[in-house]
């Protein structure tokens, strides 16, 4: 019998009006989200935060082979950089997506054991072993009446937050 391995990961988004949305996951501090060309400050947007999930999966990847292989990792360091085309049917994709990691080892057989895992990390890594998908969406769609948007809008003025009951539905704020 073939043993596989399943993890689930799961995050909640709360869209905050004029001022963006608010991200959520399991015990995680929150992330202030705005769009693609966000002019509100501190916020990140979706596309930064896939560049930098696939640069963040990329060490992580890294540190596994380097720990199995016993290689001392002195340094680590990197940067990122995807180029996003919107093509004549209106569909973006994504050109590149460039991940630069700045590593320093102690000797030569190290620095050899630390470039062949980068050559063999784009097959392994994030995201061409994972993103071979295409997202299912599946919406619930709401009818409020008056009072419920009342309620809404009263516990934006005091910051609560709606918490979610199971299915994905506003059940209430969090006090």
């Amino acid at each position: 019998m073939t043993y596989v391995a399943i993890t689930e990961f799961e995050t909640r988004l709360q869209w905050r009006s004029d001022c963006g949305a608010q991200l959520f996951g399991e015990q995680t501090p929150s992330i202030p989200l705005g769009g693609q060309n966000s002019d509100l400050e501190g916020q990140w947007n979706p596309e930064a935060l896939l560049v930098g999930a696939v640069e963040g999966r990329t060490l992580v990847a890294f540190l596994e082979q380097v720990r199995a292989l016993g290689v001392e990792v002195l340094f680590y360091q990197s940067s990122a950089v995807a180029r996003r085309v919107d093509g004549p049917d209106g569909l973006p994709h994504y050109t590149d997506l460039i991940v630069r990691p700045h590593v320093a080892v102690r000797d030569e057989t190290d620095a050899t054991a630390v470039r062949r895992i980068f050559d063999a990390l784009p097959e392994r890594c994030f995201p061409s072993s994972m993103l071979r998908l295409t997202p299912r969406i599946e919406p619930i769609v709401d009818i409020w009446d008056e009072q419920h948007a009342a309620a809404l809008e009263e516990d934006r003025r005091h910051g609560r937050s709606w918490r979610f009951m199971e299915g994905g539905r506003a059940a209430g704020y969090e006090p």
